[in-house]
């Protein structure tokens, strides 16, 4: 078994219906925070700092197209290599003991969503859900989850984006 990382970390729910990037990537700096010289970016500085390059929802948070994500994965505060694959390719050319960000179709979220998984055993992965209760909180937040899902589970679309850390960062651990 991999690093604990559900017994490092606690869960990031997403503060609004679309901000389950947000959760993601502030659970994944957190995460490398424990390794590597890297800090945390919180949801809501995140929120605050992308406000410009999202879809504002109307509650003042919302999701982001490809592109904007490629912005964010490159800011200095992130640092994250992205890139597209086949959900195939999740069997077959990965293995995912680091955490590492996915976006994918998931119906249950209305759409494109994200979570960050980790500690892969076999064909199945810890999964840092940040869309959990399915029914929000009366201010629009969920609470988030740890979940171990199959990697079958990401396969509802053609690609699915990958986000990790940087391979330069994480040969010497200690980027900054």
């Amino acid at each position: 078994m991999s690093y604990d990382y559900t017994k490092k970390l606690k869960v990031e729910g997403q503060q609004h219906s679309n901000a389950c990037w947000a959760a993601s990537i502030s659970w994944w700096t957190a995460a490398m925070s424990l390794h590597y010289k890297r800090t945390t970016y919180t949801q809501t500085d995140l929120l605050a700092d992308f406000s410009s390059i999202s879809f504002l929802g109307t509650a003042g948070a919302g999701g982001v197209p490809e592109e904007s994500l490629k912005k964010i994965a490159a800011s200095a505060k992130v640092r994250m290599d992205i890139q597209a694959v086949s959900p195939t390719k999740l069997k077959t050319d990965y293995n995912f003991g680091t955490p590492c960000v996915i976006v994918f179709k998931y119906p249950a979220a209305g759409g494109t969503h994200m979570n960050v998984i980790f500690d892969q055993q076999d064909q199945t992965v810890m999964c840092m859900e940040p869309f959990y209760p399915l029914v929000a909180l009366p201010d629009g937040s969920r609470k988030g989850t740890y979940v171990r899902r199959p990697l079958s589970f990401f396969g509802n679309s053609d690609k699915v984006m990958i986000g990790c850390l940087p391979l330069k960062d994480s040969t010497n651990g200690t980027a900054e």
